[in-house]
C-alpha cells in the first residue's frame, strides 16, 4: 500500500504541476489581452480627442463660409444696383441731349 500511496501522490503532484502551468498560461494570456485592451482604449481616447478637435474646427469653418457667403451675396447685390444705376445714368444723358435742342 505504501507503494500505491506514493504513486498516487506522484500522479497528484504531476496533475498539480500541469494545472499550475495551465493556470499560468491562462493568466499570461489574460494579461496580454488586458494590456492590448488598455492600448486600444488609449488609442480610442486619442482618436476621440482628435474627432472633437476636428469637429470644432469644422464648425468654425462652416461659420466662416456662411459669413463669406453672406458677404458675397451682399457684394453681388450691391454690384447689380451699381450696374442698374450706371445703366440708368447712361440712358438719362442720352435722352437729355435729344430733348435739349428741341427747346430753343
Amino acid at each position: 500500500m505504501r507503494r500505491g500511496v506514493i504513486v498516487a501522490f506522484i500522479v497528484m503532484g504531476i496533475v498539480l504541476v500541469i494545472l499550475a502551468i495551465a493556470l499560468a498560461s491562462v493568466g499570461t494570456g489574460l494579461d496580454l489581452v488586458r494590456i492590448e485592451r488598455d492600448d486600444l482604449q488609449f488609442d480610442v481616447d486619442g482618436l476621440q480627442q482628435e474627432l472633437d478637435t476636428v469637429s470644432s474646427e469644422r464648425e468654425t469653418l462652416r461659420q466662416q463660409v456662411e459669413e463669406q457667403r453672406k458677404t458675397l451675396e451682399q457684394s453681388s447685390a450691391e454690384l447689380e444696383r451699381l450696374r442698374a444705376s450706371r445703366a440708368a445714368s447712361d440712358a438719362a444723358p442720352s435722352a437729355a441731349p435729344d430733348a435739349a435742342p428741341a427747346i430753343p
